[in-house]
């Protein structure tokens, strides 16, 4: 660690605690809850019957307090610094495409949305997190586990469900701008402005970034993109009658960057424009004082065209322009009786989804349709019985019934057992049926499983192939992925400023899809397909403690341990089966032991993360420090026997180290910021999207009024 590493550090611990002297002891208790995550509690939706509090899998709460005190600005950041989850790049898709992992899942099973309705656009099945502005979000919603009754067939693994502000009923107006490394500037606009019999939200942002570079062996050009962002919202809420409300909202964001190739020879230059709009109409009908009605229409549109250009001569290498249309109709109801004792709510609907591409084979359309329904029931105080059950159609892959149940007791004062059962299904995509798709500037090709025979024979006869391995013998059309999640857990809170919990997981997946080296390309790149792996699992715990020693300190930490196998591999090795019996030893191979599969790839076995929030309310200062810890993950199968083994390439085990402080002015009207992330300057260039020290400085602008003055 660098000298000017440790000022940095040790200049935002000194203020933190030199302030500390001047907050006395009459900071009330109740001052720390606002940065205690985990406890809190969200108030009714305005266009969503479905409550949080009604998940039957484990949730965590990420407020929109907390999300400033970190000092992010984009959604990946957010969420990389969560319990258990991992934000990866996928070098076979291309630098700009990064998913999300949760319990082991990869991007593609785990459901993203925005006020509980599915977002648009991925790469490989990745979701692009860095897409997402934070700055007009109230609090993000997780959901681990497959939570198919609730929120559709694809949340496999789970759902990150973003909820945009909605509950203000004051005139309000806030600007903020913040800049700092590679050029980096984010600047946003909030208002909430009250009219007769209702209120409207208008909120915009402003990013740019010059990229960066992290792989020594670039001598030019970036490893992540530069890129301009730019996006505008709006919501509001009408009173039509005494019983009845109308919700309307929009979203329209577009990024745009440039990034050049530079490997010594032809020069490319890459250009992206992406442009995601989303709208929903709600209409929502007290019936009676407990039953709730909800008739909702969204429609969203993702495009995204991307031209590679030799830079010499401005030669068009490639052209790939693609969009996705998604039009939804749902109904949803909620009742409470017997005095609350028993609350259900179910739905019912349809969306049409459609594709257009120029590559070969990946334009189509289906139709999905569903009805869901369940109750949470409390016979006593103390038990909480939840039971759902969801009716999943498609128009490809049929249909799949998936039930969810769980229980939560209140032991004692002190002591709180929660368990959960739950079911997902999802269907393949057009993509990884169809696509057949070369990308000219990194060489890689991607052949959709159920053309694959046709796809590979055409690059063949191009003589773009040097040699197809024997594994591609195993890809056939795909089938529809499902899994059924474990979850059991308790939290103990033997002090009121302590709590600690522990969940332990298992999901058991059939037929997972894999994204699967197949072959060798004339040009040394990788030729890709997908395959279902019949028996998959993931297995671990997660542990973590909340501790409140002082007035105003939060301090948190949590650890998971993970397993994520091939059920296949794993027998196969026991058995001796010639697919798996050998790994390259030293000098020559050697047979396979069990011990010598580590797990599926980009998948660590050890994650932790440590997190200290300290507000100091009396003089307006809020600080804080995070370390986050990913372990090794297995990267890539070089000796081509089917599974990672220890002389494969690994990603390092690594900690990044992410600080803020923040100063609150004029009475609260002004916020000064400082943020540095990635304090020790960590990188690897088999992180692409991993940027080095980041450090930002800004300020917010706040004004308020009472709606009544």
């Amino acid at each position: 660690m660098s000298f000017n590493i440790i000022i940095q550090i040790t200049l935002l611990v000194t203020v933190c605690y030199s302030l500390k002297g001047q907050t006395g002891d009459s900071i009330q208790h109740k001052n720390l809850t606002e940065v205690t995550v985990v406890k809190e509690r969200p108030g009714a939706k305005a266009d969503n019957v479905i409550d949080v509090k009604q998940i039957a899998m484990p949730v965590t709460l990420v407020s929109r307090q907390k999300i400033a005190m970190m000092g992010s600005r984009r959604l990946d950041e957010v969420l990389r610094e969560q319990t258990g989850l991992a934000v990866v790049s996928d070098l076979g898709s291309g630098n700009r495409a990064v998913g999300l992992q949760m319990q082991g899942f990869s991007a593609e099973h785990i459901t993203v949305l925005i006020d509980g309705q599915p977002m648009a656009g991925r790469n490989n099945g990745n979701f692009d997190l860095s897409r997402i502005s934070i700055s007009n979000i109230e609090r993000i919603e997780i959901i681990k586990g497959a939570s198919s009754s609730l929120y559709g067939s694809e949340a496999l693994g789970g759902v990150v469900n973003i909820i945009t502000r909605q509950n203000s009923t004051k005139t309000q107006a806030l600007v903020s701008a913040m800049y700092g490394t590679n050029n980096t500037i984010d600047a946003n606009t909030e208002a909430s402005i009250p009219f007769q019999k209702g209120i409207a939200f208008l909120s915009a942002s402003y990013y740019r970034t010059n990229g960066f570079n992290v792989n020594p062996y670039l001598e030019k050009g970036q490893t992540a993109p530069p890129y301009n962002s730019i996006t505008f919202q709006v919501r509001s809420r009408h009173q039509l009658t005494t019983n009845s409300t109308l919700h309307v909202s929009g979203r329209f964001a577009n990024r745009s960057s440039t990034m050049t190739r530079d490997y010594g020879a032809l020069p490319s230059r890459d250009k992206l424009n992406e442009t995601d709009i989303n709208g929903l109409v709600t209409f929502e009908n007290q019936l009676q004082k407990n039953t709730r009605l909800l008739m909702r229409y969204y429609v969203t549109r993702y495009t995204s065209a991307q031209d590679v250009q030799l830079v010499q001569n401005g030669h068009n290498l490639q052209s790939d322009h693609y969009t996705e249309m998604i039009h939804r109709v749902e109904v949803q109801t909620s009742h409470d009786a017997w005095n609350k004792k028993l609350q259900l709510i179910g739905g019912t609907g349809a969306e049409y989804l459609s594709t257009n591409a120029r590559e070969q084979g990946s334009s189509g359309n289906m139709y999905n349709y569903f009805v869901y329904a369940q109750g949470n029931f409390k016979p006593i105080k103390k038990l909480s019985l939840t039971t759902g059950l969801r009716y999943d159609g498609n128009t490809l892959f049929g249909g799949k019934l998936n039930p969810t149940a769980g229980a939560s007791l209140t032991v004692t004062p002190w002591l709180h057992i929660k368990g959960a059962i739950g079911m997902g299904y999802k269907s393949p995509t057009y993509r990884q049926l169809y696509q057949v798709f070369t990308n000219v500037a990194q060489g890689y090709s991607v052949i959709g499983a159920n053309v694959f025979g046709d796809g590979v024979k055409q690059l063949k006869d191009a003589g773009l192939v040097q040699q197809v391995w024997p594994l591609a013998n195993t890809i056939t059309g795909l089938r529809a992925e499902t899994s059924t999640s474990y979850n059991i857990g308790f939290t103990v809170q033997p002090l009121q400023q302590l709590e600690w919990n522990v969940n332990v997981f298992y999901n058991n997946i059939r037929n997972l899809i894999n994204t699967q080296q197949v072959g060798i390309k004339t040009n040394g790149s990788q030729l890709f397909s997908y395959v279902n792996i019949a028996k998959a699992f993931t297995k671990g715990i997660e542990t973590g403690i909340n501790f409140q020693p002082i007035t105003g300190l939060h301090i948190s930490g949590s650890y998971q341990l993970l397993y994520a196998m091939d059920r296949a591999v794993i027998d196969s090795i026991a058995s001796y089966s010639p697919r798996y019996d050998t790994v390259r030893g030293s000098p020559t191979l050697r047979a396979s032991t069990s011990k010598d599969y580590f797990g599926l790839p980009n998948r660590s076995r050890h994650t932790a993360n440590l997190q200290l929030f300290y507000e100091i309310k009396p003089v307006g200062v809020n600080c804080s420090i995070r370390a986050n810890y990913r372990g090794k993950y297995g990267f890539l199968d070089t000796d081509n026997n089917g599974f990672i083994d220890p002389y494969d390439v690994y990603v390092k085990g690594y900690v990044l180290l992410n600080a803020s402080v923040q100063k609150k002015l004029w009475k609260e009207k002004i916020t000064l910021q400082l943020t540095v992330d990635n304090i020790t300057n960590y990188t690897d260039y088999l992180m692409p999207a991993q940027p080095g020290r980041m450090i930002l400085a800004g300020a917010t602008w706040r004004f308020e009024k009472d709606q009544h003055k």
